[in-house]
């Protein structure tokens, strides 16, 4: 698979998830009546970044791509602390993919950077 499709389909992945976990795991009636200020909102909004990174496709911005989604990464993984996340599950979460995001970003960076990037 090229780096570029990896990329994609990560954060495509990773988008899709955090949008559909809160509703998998978290209280139904947490989700609905605290959705932008509880644990459901911050993954929910990242999720829609990682989707927007993931559909940006143009080709000259490639690099910028990474770099924006190596932020989201980023924020993603200090949400827990910075939002303050009441439940367990929502916060290991946020990590996993925070990081699995980070670095795939990373992974295309060093990419670009080194010259071994396959289209």
């Amino acid at each position: 698979m090229q780096n570029r499709e990896l990329f994609k389909w990560t954060f495509v992945a990773s988008g899709l998830w955090l949008i559909l976990s809160p509703f998998l795991f978290l209280d139904l009636q947490s989700v609905s009546s605290k959705a932008a200020t509880g644990d459901a909102g911050p993954l929910i909004t990242m999720g829609l970044l990682a989707l927007i990174v993931a559909g940006y496709g143009v080709r000259r911005h490639d690099l910028e791509r990474a770099y924006f989604g190596f932020a989201v990464g980023l924020l993603l993984l200090i949400a827990p602390w910075v939002g303050a996340f009441s439940e367990t599950i929502a916060s290991w979460n946020a990590g996993i993919v925070g990081t699995l995001l980070a670095l795939v970003a990373l992974y295309r960076v060093y990419q670009h950077k080194s010259g071994h990037s396959v289209s």
